[in-house]
C-alpha cells in the first residue's frame, strides 16, 4: 500500500514540475521543488577528507576512525557554477548538517527532505537574493546511528563534537577552497542545521569565527554547553563585538497559546521512499523553548542582532523544516528588505 502511494506522489510532483516548465510564473510557495533543481552533485572522495586506512601502527589514524567514520560528503552547484558568464565568479558556500535531509526526498531518514535546493533556486529565480548566484551547498550526512549523531552534534564539551567541529573547519572546509571556486572570508561562509544540527551551526560559528560568519539554527536543540559559551562571549569586550559581527537566525515551531501540535499528521507518512514510520516528534519543539530562550536571552544581552521566527503548530521533523525552509535561506542571503520578501509567501 505504501510503495503504491510513493508511485502516485512521484508521479504528482513529476506532473506538477512539468507543468511548471511551460510557466512564466512559479508557484512560491512551499513545499519548494525536490532534487537537484538543474544544478550538478559531486561525491568527495572519502580518501581525501577522511582516514580511510586504518592501522595498529597509526594510533591517530585508528582513532581519528573512531570518532568521525568515513562518509560521503556530497557537494550541491548550481547550474550558475558552470555557465560561461560565470567561470571566473567566486560563489558563497553554505555547509548543511544532516546533508542526507537536505535536497532528496528519497534520502531522507524520514522519506521527505528540507526542499534546500528547490528553495535556493525558487528564490534565485525571483530575484529574492542579494548575491549574483545561489551558494555552493556542502551537505554533510551525520553518523549512521542516532548515538553517533546526538554524539556528533552534541554538546560544545563533548570530544566528539570538538572532533566534529575540527574536520569541518581544518579539513572539508579547506578541501573546499582548494577544489571550487569559493568567495574567502567568514561573511561568505555560512552554516545550517535543524534540532542537534542547528547546535552544531551555532558551535561552529562559537569555535571558529574567522571561518563561520553565520549560522542558521531550526528548531534547535541547545545544550548547557553551547548556552554557557554563548554567555562567555556576551561577557568578554572583545568576543561581544565579534560575534555582533556574526548573521544568526533561529527558529521553532512547537504550543503557542490555543495552538498545539497534532501528535499525529497522516501527511508525515506519505514519503518518497518507504519511511512511512515517521513519527513527527511532536513534542520537541515545545520541549526546547527553555534553551532556546537562554541563548535568546545572552544574544540581547550582549546586544548581538539575530532574527528569531516562531511558528505556531509547527512539528519537529523534516517535513515541518520544508515548510519554512525559505525563512532562513532569506536572512543569509536576502535582499535588505527581508519582511518584504517573506510577505510574498503569505
Amino acid at each position: 500500500m505504501m510503495n503504491l502511494i510513493g508511485i502516485i506522489s512521484w508521479f504528482s510532483c513529476v506532473l506538477i514540475w512539468r507543468a511548471e516548465a511551460y510557466t512564466d510564473s512559479r508557484p512560491l510557495l512551499p513545499p519548494f521543488p525536490n532534487g537537484v533543481c538543474s544544478g550538478s552533485v559531486v561525491t568527495l572522495p572519502q580518501d581525501e577528507l577522511y582516514s580511510t586506512k586504518s592501522s595498529p601502527f597509526n594510533l591517530f589514524s585508528s582513532i581519528e576512525n573512531i570518532m568521525l567514520p568515513p562518509r560521503d560528503v556530497k557537494v550541491w552547484m548550481p547550474a550558475e557554477y558552470h555557465k560561461p558568464e560565470f567561470r571566473t565568479h567566486r560563489f558563497p558556500v553554505l555547509y548543511c548538517h544532516d546533508g542526507q535531509n537536505a535536497m532528496e526526498d528519497a534520502d531522507s531518514w524520514t522519506g521527505s527532505s528540507w526542499r534546500l535546493v528547490g528553495a535556493l533556486t525558487r528564490l534565485y529565480e525571483r530575484g529574492l537574493l542579494r548575491i549574483e548566484a545561489p551558494p555552493i551547498v556542502v551537505l554533510v550526512p551525520c553518523g549512521d546511528s542516532f548515538q553517533r549523531r546526538h554524539s556528533e552534534y552534541g554538546d560544545l564539551p563533548h570530544p566528539v563534537s570538538q572532533a566534529h567541529g575540527d574536520f569541518m573547519a581544518t579539513k572539508l572546509h579547506p578541501y573546499i577552497m582548494n577544489r571550487f571556486r569559493v568567495k574567502e572570508g567568514p561573511e561568505h561562509c555560512a552554516a545550517l542545521g535543524s534540532s542537534l544540527g542547528g547546535q552544531a551551526s551555532l558551535q561552529l560559528l562559537l569555535r571558529y569565527p574567522k571561518i563561520f560568519g553565520a549560522a542558521a539554527c531550526l528548531s534547535p536543540c541547545f545544550q548547557a554547553g553551547t548556552i554557557a559559551a554563548v554567555v562567555s562571549k556576551s561577557i568578554s569586550p572583545s568576543e561581544r563585538e565579534d560575534l555582533r559581527s556574526k548573521t544568526i537566525y533561529i527558529d521553532n515551531g512547537g504550543d503557542v497559546d490555543d495552538t498545539r501540535v497534532p501528535v499525529i499528521d497522516v501527511m508525515d507518512h506519505f514519503t518518497m521512499n518507504d519511511r512511512w514510520w515517521n513519527p513527527g516528534y511532536w513534542w520537541l519543539d515545545t520541549t526546547l523553548q527553555p534553551m532556546i530562550d537562554a541563548v535568546r536571552f545572552a544574544l540581547d544581552q550582549a546586544g548581538v542582532q539575530y532574527r528569531y521566527e516562531k511558528f505556531p503548530g509547527g512539528r519537529h521533523n523534516e517535513r515541518g523544516w520544508a515548510q519554512r525552509i525559505h525563512w532562513p535561506l532569506l536572512h543569509l542571503y536576502g535582499k535588505e528588505d527581508e519582511n518584504e520578501s517573506v510577505n510574498m509567501f503569505d
